[in-house]
């Protein structure tokens, strides 16, 4: 199966991808918890995450865009508030509402702060996100676009980490060497968060 780097220009279509493979995912449920407004905002939201990831990390896909994975490299796998501004998040607060914003960035604050707690100064990879349409899962399509992502780690000696809000997706990042080095519930909310890291081959 072939992978190529995603062109910008081809950054519609892939946000379609991610949005509809993110869909239910629960940390997107619980940003948006009406399903009409995530309908109309989760692919705004999406789409200004594939800017970030397009302008500091990678994004590759296949010729069909059946699936998207995109990535943060060693010395930018935090993504500043700035940045995320400079790339659509501006109108955030104005989109979820004051509530759902508020929630939101507490998520985003935890996120991080695990993240950090966890990899330190420790140069690695962070595998953003990784996704599949739904019409095509069971394919090998997310074998095949995570698979260059670690063969590039392994030859830099670099280790990837990720984090899933999805307990389902933990076997399979085990079944692609990952191990689960943490695991825990956010303080305030009913959310829960799994970490895994894969150390170099």
């Amino acid at each position: 199966m072939e992978i190529i780097k995603l062109d910008p220009r081809q950054k519609k279509r892939a946000t379609e991808v991610v949005t509809a493979a993110f869909f239910d995912y629960p940390m997107f449920t619980f940003y948006f918890p009406d399903p009409k407004k995530r309908i109309r905002l989760l692919p705004w939201y999406l789409g200004n995450v594939l800017n970030c990831a397009l302008r500091y990390g990678e994004v590759y896909t296949t010729p069909e865009i059946s699936g998207v994975i995109f990535t943060l490299p060693p010395g930018h796998t935090k993504i500043s508030q700035s940045e995320y501004i400079q790339n659509g998040f501006l109108l955030t607060p104005l989109l979820l509402g004051f509530r759902d914003y508020v929630r939101s960035q507490e998520c985003e604050k935890f996120v991080a702060d695990t993240h950090e707690k966890i990899m330190g100064d420790r140069p690695h990879y962070y595998l953003w996100g990784l996704t599949v349409d739904p019409s095509q899962k069971r394919k090998g399509v997310g074998t095949a676009l995570l698979k260059p992502v670690i063969e590039k780690a392994d030859v830099e000696k670099k280790p990837i980490y990720l984090e899933t809000h999805d307990e389902k997706n933990v076997a399979y990042y085990q079944r692609m060497g990952f191990s689960l080095v943490h695991t825990t519930r956010f303080p305030k909310f009913d959310l829960a968060i799994w970490c895994m890291v894969r150390e170099p081959d």
